[in-house]
């Protein structure tokens, strides 16, 4: 439920903000960089936030997120150029980083058994994406009613959420930060689990850049097509519902775990997904561009917080910190480098760029792969035998 609310309010702002700059006669490029100031700081602050939750405790650092984000997104109705808000998004990222690898630690030290932290990290997954797909649209809808009326909906809800924090059970310090025994299907070889954990977070950066530069050219690109502010909100929550139909489909699945070829084929396919939408000049086509990016990146962003809150490479707030600030600074390269070429070449070329990471981060992973994993592994079967001939 914290989840779904947050994520409500987060695309609310996050699509608001591009509206109110474009109305204030922001530029591709600085349309841009309102994406990326937001997720730099939110990037920084996860890799201190996560450990911050570990001895100081989740209920308190969520709480402050709530405040945070309130007076922030309030402070936001004020400005009235584009500098201002460049100024603002920083303070909302900080605001937003409070919360994320908070909730995450929060739901491994709740969930009794690692059968049951697998279907949390589901049930978990579907409820921030469910979020986000409610909010673009809403956002699209509120902002028909006034400037400011988007920005006071988020606020009043995230400051409903504090409320709400304080009834949640658990939250307090805890000293058991390694989380639950590894399932059945989990190396017990801690290299194994730590080199899984890093194939998996450079692919999720990669379909968070995808994501983040989608939020910040898509709009300007529909305005010059003639697609309407309502219906912007919604084809963006596309590549939202592709993410969705992975979340609900692997929540329940077991044996992609610890394998490559989930990731790389995923990678594959989003890359598909953003070429599909580079030709597009119609919300059908975008749609159906955007639903197989998302898939796609419902599949790295499932393994990267899988591996990040199993196995014992560490405490958990931290290493959702971590997972967080990888995907952060997807969302800051994203926008920076789709607002640039919008800017210099022009807005369809983002998402080749978008198809372009992805491809690339397929190849990184195979050889990263073939180092590491490989090799581990060849390594383990080579002392496995070797006990078995003494």
């Amino acid at each position: 439920a914290a989840a779904f609310v947050m994520d409500v309010g987060v695309a609310v702002i996050g699509l608001s903000v591009q509206f109110k700059a474009r109305e204030l006669g922001a530029t591709p490029l600085q349309l841009g960089m309102l994406g990326s100031f937001g997720a730099l700081s939110y990037a920084v602050f996860c890799l201190l936030t996560g450990r911050l939750s570990d001895s100081w405790g989740r209920r308190l650092l969520a709480s402050a997120s709530c405040v945070g984000c309130g007076i922030v997104w309030l402070t936001m109705t004020q400005a009235g150029s584009p500098g201002q808000l460049l100024c603002l998004v920083p303070f909302s990222g900080a605001s937003i980083a409070l919360f994320w690898p908070t909730m995450q630690a929060w739901l491994s030290q709740v969930s009794a058994s690692p059968s049951r932290l697998t279907r949390n990290i589901g049930d978990f997954n579907v409820s921030w994406t469910m979020g986000l797909m409610f909010g673009a649209p809403v956002a699209g809808l509120l902002w028909g009613y006034g400037q400011q009326v988007p920005f006071v909906f988020a606020a009043a809800i995230i400051l409903l959420l504090l409320v709400f924090m304080q009834t949640v059970r658990g939250g307090n310090r805890s000293s058991n930060s390694a989380g639950p025994e590894p399932m059945g299907e989990v190396p017990v070889d801690p290299t194994l689990t730590r080199q899984f954990l890093y194939l998996a977070w450079i692919a999720n950066f990669a379909a968070w850049f995808s994501r983040g530069l989608t939020n910040v050219v898509f709009p300007k690109l529909a305005n010059e097509l003639g697609i309407g502010d309502r219906l912007i909100g919604v084809v963006i929550a596309t590549f939202l519902a592709g993410q969705l139909l992975t979340f609900v489909y692997l929540r329940r699945q077991s044996g992609w775990q610890y394998r490559l070829w989930p990731l790389g084929v995923a990678l594959v396919w989003a890359a598909a997904g953003m070429t599909v939408a580079y030709f597009a000049r119609t919300p059908v086509v975008f749609t159906a561009g955007f639903a197989m990016a998302g898939m796609g990146a419902g599949v790295t962003y499932f393994a990267s917080l899988y591996y990040s809150l199993q196995g014992h490479v560490g405490s958990r707030g931290a290493r959702s910190g971590i997972h967080e600030a990888v995907l952060g600074s997807g969302v800051f390269f994203g926008p920076l480098v789709g607002g640039a070429a919008a800017n210099y070449v022009d807005l369809h070329t983002p998402f080749l760029l978008a198809a372009g990471m992805f491809l690339l981060t397929a190849l990184v992973i195979s050889v990263v792969w073939s180092r590491t994993v490989r090799r581990t592994r060849a390594d383990l079967a080579l002392r496995a035998s070797e006990v078995t001939c003494e």
